[in-house]
């Protein structure tokens, strides 16, 4: 299953750490084996919370990351018509034991021409991906540029990261009506005093609350991202909780990831029973 994280609000919903935190939670939980991946570079990406800078350093140093490996290397040998499954696997890099991988991507990144040869083999690229893994997180980039908009459609289910601004969830409710079919939504950042709270937001905009979660701030798991260390902080206090500000963003970040997984098996339901209608309009054919 294909599932996109996007926010139409640049910077505040936090889209790659809440990607980040519900990927390693379910693996870390044995719900099942996720690649994450993006389609943009930024000051803080995926491999600066996830991967420490000394283990980043010694990567470098093997050869085996930003260079050899990785999305733009894979994207141009698909391409070229070698078989996506090979490429795509010698391309991914270990974070949890075996089930959690990253596809990492170069520190610069041509958007133009990413765009374009994303273009050309997004679908095998997915199809690859989901023959290695359960899920495929992808952090995608706000602006809708053509890879951000073939990834969006082309997700399972769209995971909105939404922040407590009044004028932005405005926005966002009533200019996106069509991506709201397929999404759920995450506040990021949340802070439950704040007048925009968990209540009020789905009150206002009639959201189930089966399809909200919350990803509280919370100062230490701050600290862990700006070293590269989320997921020690995540698996230190995955069982027990080293303070009480820790526990309950543990236990919210929890529901938040069991709430997208429920959803993302209710998404698959829905195909395979699809699937089994058009192959019966098929059959009376």
């Amino acid at each position: 299953m294909k599932i996109s994280f996007w926010s139409p609000m640049r910077g505040d919903a936090g889209v790659t750490t809440n990607m980040a935190c519900i990927s390693a939670l379910a693996a870390m939980g044995g719900k099942g084996k996720s690649i994450l991946l993006e389609n943009h570079y930024n000051l803080k990406g995926l491999s600066d919370i996830l991967i420490e800078p000394e283990q980043k350093k010694h990567i470098r140093e093997q050869g085996a990351y930003y260079g050899r490996n990785g999305m733009e290397h894979a994207l141009k040998r698909i391409y070229s018509g070698e078989v996506e499954e090979k490429v795509v696997r010698q391309s991914l890099l270990p974070l949890l034991f075996t089930d959690m991988k990253y596809l990492p991507q170069s520190s610069i990144v041509n958007r133009e021409v990413f765009d374009y040869e994303f273009n050309l083999v997004y679908r095998d690229l997915f199809f690859a991906l989901e023959q290695l893994a359960d899920f495929v997180f992808i952090d995608t980039e706000t602006n809708r540029n053509l890879s951000s908009n073939l990834i969006l459609n082309e997700a399972d289910l769209v995971v909105v990261n939404l922040t407590q601004n009044p004028k932005e969830l405005e926005h966002f409710f009533s200019e996106y009506e069509s991506i709201q079919e397929k999404s759920v939504y995450l506040l990021g950042n949340y802070v439950p005093e704040l007048s925009w709270n968990l209540t009020k937001i789905c009150h206002e905009y009639h959201i189930s609350y089966n399809k909200v979660g919350v990803i509280p701030m919370n100062m230490e798991l701050g600290a862990a991202l700006s070293k590269g260390k989320l997921l020690h902080f995540l698996n230190l206090n995955y069982r027990k909780a080293g303070n009480k500000e820790i526990t309950y963003f543990i236990r919210y970040a929890k529901r938040a990831e069991a709430m997208i997984l429920r959803n993302i098996h209710e998404r698959q339901e829905m195909k395979k029973l699809a699937k089994r209608m058009g192959d019966q309009a098929l059959l009376r054919a």
